[in-house]
């Protein structure tokens, strides 16, 4: 293990057999020397991405933010770690800490920016907007900020791009705008007077929001031997609800729908009908 290069006073970025770390510590960077042996008891922390491209991107970060701020954000990471069943990409090591810490220097939001799609996020999405509202909470807490739903909003996207190995919102935000798009459909046209707090109803936003990020990412549909249904089921309001969504996502959002998926949203819909 030796020193490549420093990054600040208190960073270096270090070779272990071949792999590039970032280590932190007070005063590190003065006590270390390139291309010299490092020591790895007398970094507070050390960082692992998994590649290169990550590593020097963090490494940029690290030069210009305190420590003791990147130190709080991976606080914040444990914490929604703790939170959300899913693995999280590291890259959100990246977006966060660069995001954070620009949000604290203006102190409080920034009224000419607004988190689009904020009661979609929290409709479709409860758990990362419950973790993000925390940690706006401790963020106010820590740095006598003045942050928001909007920030809210900001960090819940950050979550759900993690979630989902997603370097920028692009992708998440597709998913959250045909999510939305085909439950308002349902909405209008066969559940207005459906209890969206059953969980029947819940399951039936669960398999939208699968269904439409099979789609984005062209990922296999569920392989199910759906040959019995007869053309009475097909003939049932719940199947003609399951073609008229196949026709709004192929004609608005230019991806096409298997017949399988058809007939695996219309059981779900035949739920409650």
């Amino acid at each position: 293990m030796f020193v490549v290069k420093k990054l600040n006073h208190n960073a270096v970025l270090i070779d272990d057999e071949g792999v590039e770390k970032i280590a932190m510590g007070k005063g590190l960077g003065f006590s270390s020397v390139v291309n010299q042996p490092f020591d790895p008891v007398f970094a507070d922390k050390i960082f692992t991405l998994d590649s290169k491209e990550k590593t020097k991107r963090f490494s940029e970060i690290a030069a210009q933010i305190p420590i003791e701020f990147i130190e709080f954000t991976e606080e914040m990471i444990q914490l929604i770690s703790t939170r959300i069943s899913s693995p999280l990409d590291s890259n959100i090591y990246i977006t966060l800490t660069d995001h954070m810490y620009f949000a604290v220097q203006r102190k409080r939001e920034d009224s000419h920016v607004t988190a689009i799609m904020l009661p979609e996020m929290k409709l479709l999405y409860p758990t990362e907007y419950d973790t993000a509202v925390e940690v706006v909470e401790r963020i106010n807490h820590q740095y006598q900020t003045e942050l928001g739903a909007n920030e809210v909003g900001f960090i819940t996207m950050h979550i759900i791009n993690a979630e989902l190995g997603e370097p920028n919102s692009l992708n998440s935000l597709k998913i959250l705008e045909m999510t939305t798009t085909i439950l308002s459909y349902l909405e209008k046209s066969y559940l207005e007077n459906f209890d969206k707090e059953s969980l029947t109803y819940h399951r039936l936003m669960i398999h939208i929001k699968f269904l439409v990020k099979r789609l984005i990412y062209n990922e296999a549909s569920p392989e199910e031997n759906f040959g019995f249904f007869t053309e009475t089921f097909k003939s049932s309001k719940a199947y003609q609800a399951a073609l008229k969504i196949k026709e709004i996502i192929e004609n608005q959002f230019q991806l096409a729908v298997q017949e399988n998926e058809v007939i695996y949203l219309a059981i779900h819909l035949a739920r409650i009908y």
